[in-house]
């Protein structure tokens, strides 16, 4: 059993409300999914400061199923079955498209395990790839006496295909995109009468971080004037600047003022708060994963004074995409810890459902440090109950009650998500 350390600054107020007060939110839920067609799947990273409880992060193309606890792997298999007949009522064949770096075990794990839950809500499911330089089927054993096929693709009468040996053809219902497409659209998805889930507008080529938290920012503020809280407490500041060239050093002067602003912004909720901590800022690529394009200021100098090493890890992110946006995102200390090490909790949903989650951990960082960095490592959740259900007998910091919360918030972010798709596609 993992011993959890959570140090409440004055979190009871707003986590009690939210467990006390858990069949209203979910009323409130049940109306928002009667508007809004949820994601096929996400997944949030959250942090929890003690007096602040807020996503810092939502990732449509989740790579960590693998990390998620096998006790609730019957509601994965539900909320997928639900999920599909949403968007393919007849759909008995699924393709997925992983990334093309499938030699990692650890992502071969999550797409093993993603196979498990979609097989096991009655679809037949292969693995096709969008790598030009895979020619035929190959498979890749991960361990356990596990492994997957992965299957080149072609394009055929305006839908994907996988030729089968025997001369017949594969051609699913549905493609599930398990790639964040964050150079381009391959030319093979464009134009397909299949079903693309998710949408394509939903790739890191045009989503943007910022966009996610404008929608986020207004589903908060909805969601604080029902509960009545202030929605500072589950929402980080943010801002926005374009046209940056780190190596060659445009827009630091904007970006240091940026930063400036901001810093004096948390500072006075702080001291509303009457909150120690020293504010900082988190600067990210506005389009990317992978924990890319990251870095920490605490003063507005610390993007003056940048070396060329920090100047070229922000310069570039996945595949080598060049960053000219970037998002300014308040900091969120995290307070929990597992042995010592600081920890943030990553909330895993299929549609509207929470079906889990797992603790992102490293031994190295500090509490006002980004954890998703080289070194990191997961924990499952130790689930007694899962996100959806509190138990008001116990204190709010219980952990069956501390998950609740996290599903909350992580649903607030899923409502977000939702928006932002529907006005992208």
């Amino acid at each position: 059993m993992w011993f959890f350390a959570l140090l409440s600054i004055d979190s009871s107020k707003l986590e009690q409300y939210i467990v006390n007060h858990s069949c209203d939110i979910e009323q409130w839920f049940r109306s928002q999914w009667q508007n809004h067609q949820a994601p096929f799947y996400a997944s949030v990273d959250l942090r929890n400061a003690g007096f602040k409880l807020a996503p810092v992060d939502t990732n449509l193309f989740p790579g960590g199923f693998n990390n998620l606890c096998d006790t609730f792997t019957p509601l994965s298999i539900q909320a997928a079955s639900v999920a599909i007949e949403k968007v393919c009522p007849d759909a008995k064949k699924i393709l997925i498209i992983p990334e093309n770096h499938t030699r990692n075990t650890f992502y071969l794990n999550n797409l093993y395990s993603l196979y498990n839950i979609l097989s096991k809500a009655g679809l037949e499911v292969r693995f096709g790839s969008i790598n030009d330089d895979i020619k035929e089927s190959m498979t890749i054993e991960i361990d356990n006496n596990k492994s997957i096929t992965l299957e080149p693709i072609s394009k055929r009468d305006h839908g994907i295909i996988i030729q089968n040996d025997d001369g017949t053809i594969f051609r699913p219902c549905a493609i599930l995109l398990n790639n964040d497409l964050s150079i381009s659209i391959p030319t093979k998805l464009k134009d397909i009468d299949q079903h693309i889930i998710p949408p394509i507008e939903a790739a890191w080529v045009t989503r943007r971080k910022s966009n996610h938290f404008k929608f986020y920012n207004e589903v908060a503020n909805e969601f604080a004037q029902f509960t009545k809280i202030d929605p500072w407490l589950i929402n980080p500041y943010f801002e926005k600047i374009s046209d940056l060239d780190f190596h060659e050093r445009k827009g630091e002067a904007e970006l240091s003022e940026k930063v400036n602003l901001l810093l004096k912004k948390i500072q006075n909720k702080y001291d509303q708060y009457q909150i120690k901590h020293e504010p900082y800022i988190v600067i990210k690529a506005d389009a990317g994963t992978y924990g890319m394009g990251i870095m920490i200021a605490k003063n507005p100098n610390d993007v003056l004074s940048l070396n060329r090493k920090k100047r070229n890890k922000m310069s570039v992110v996945k595949e080598g995409s060049k960053v000219s946006e970037v998002i300014l995102q308040e900091g969120i200390h995290t307070e929990e810890s597992i042995e010592g090490a600081v920890t943030e909790p990553v909330i895993y949903m299929i549609d509207h459902f929470v079906v889990g989650g797992f603790y992102r951990v490293h031994t190295s960082k500090a509490k006002d440090e980004n954890l998703n960095a080289p070194g990191m490592h997961f924990i499952p959740q130790p689930f007694e109950t899962s996100c959806l259900m509190p138990d008001q007998g116990r204190p709010c910091d219980d952990e069956a009650n501390r998950f609740y919360a996290y599903g909350v918030i992580a649903r607030l972010a899923l409502i977000a998500a939702a928006r932002e798709l529907e006005v992208e596609s």
